[in-house]
């Protein structure tokens, strides 16, 4: 056993038994208050832990984690450090903290290669579970689904693969969104779009067709423009944008930093915004608040959707049956930068 200094005498460490000993219950009743708390009452529970912090019980995590073949550890991938994907750990964070894991952030840099490496790296059992923010390449993960460990896929469903989701309805919030502009009155409505491949991009697109192609207008009026989303592209793209005879009058842009370069670019050329031409975003992110004018914008539950995904990821990993999807609902925030359309 490893010596324990108390006071200057040392004495062995205090061991589950010691602790059980006290308490006059078996061992493993304080390997359940520990591992498992919510098998027990409150009052048990709460006395084990009296007893722990007064013996100065330390758990032998590396020898509990070999015998039951667990890390406590979980990863959670994503595309990117941007803010939004910072929310979403957020919510995983807490998440995992009332589950008694521990959670690590890898981000891709929208690499297949390293999203495929977390994933292996959790088959080899160096961390029990993933959550898959977004998938960079969703058809190499179709290729090896019969291999894939316990994964939850966060914010949009990897279409062909059988894993658990949580996720927001994309289509429909797009859909919101402009229907938003149209009841403004506005009837020349552009979309700046985020990039071709990735699935909430098409989601978000295919919205924004169907609210058009419903109200009787040409979803393809103007060139759907389509990129990173960054605020460079809505820059860039409000820029061909107005060069187009008549411009828009409203935008619908794939999220809030696309929205926030299209407001830039209007400023620049001396337009204001919300009265000569109308800008809604998408994610409400912090920044959407922030801005001036304040961005209206379609709020998604980032740290929700982080806790969410997490409590699935446990009850996939506690053999749970049943983990069904889960779809959280989005909502219109109305700030600034719409308003009516321009007589």
């Amino acid at each position: 056993m490893n010596p324990r200094k108390t006071g200057r005498h040392l004495t062995q460490a205090v061991t589950i038994k010691d602790v059980a000993s006290h308490l006059g219950v078996s061992p493993s009743t304080i390997s359940r208050a520990l591992a498992r708390p919510e098998l027990l009452n409150a009052e048990t529970r709460a006395r084990v832990l009296e007893v722990v912090e007064q013996l100065g019980y330390q758990p032998n995590l590396i020898a509990r984690n070999l015998r039951l073949q667990e890390t406590r550890l979980l990863f959670v991938v994503v595309p990117t450090l941007s803010p939004f994907f910072l929310e979403v750990f957020r919510g995983v964070e807490r998440g995992a903290r009332e589950s008694g894991y521990a959670v690590l952030m890898g981000h891709t840099e929208r690499d297949a290669a390293r999203e495929h490496l977390f994933l292996d790296q959790v088959a080899s059992q160096r961390a029990d579970g993933a959550i898959l923010v977004t998938s960079s390449d969703s058809a190499a993960l179709l290729a090896r689904s019969k291999r894939m460990p316990p994964v939850v896929a966060a914010l949009e469903e990897v279409e062909g693969l059988d894993v658990p989701t949580v996720r927001v309805d994309h289509r429909k919030a797009a859909m919101d969104a402009t229907n938003h502009l149209l009841a403004l009155g506005h009837r020349r409505v552009a979309h700046i779009a985020g990039p071709d491949r990735q699935t909430i991009a098409a989601h978000r697109r295919e919205g924004f067709q169907a609210a058009m192609t419903e109200a009787g207008l040409d979803p393809h009026a103007y060139p759907t423009l389509s990129g990173d989303y960054a605020v460079t592209l809505g820059e860039s793209a409000m820029e061909t944008l107005l060069t187009c005879n008549p411009p828009p009058t409203a935008v619908f842009a794939g999220n809030d930093e696309i929205a926030i370069g299209a407001i830039r670019t209007m400023k620049r050329v001396g337009l204001q915004v919300g009265k000569d031409i109308s800008i809604i975003g998408f994610d409400d992110q912090r920044i959407a608040s922030l801005y001036e004018p304040p961005l209206t914008t379609m709020r998604v539950p980032t740290e929700e959707l982080g806790y969410r995904s997490i409590l699935l990821l446990v009850d996939l990993l506690r053999g749970k049956a049943d983990v069904p999807d889960t779809v959280l609902p989005t909502s219109l925030v109305i700030r600034g930068t719409t308003g009516q359309a321009p007589a």
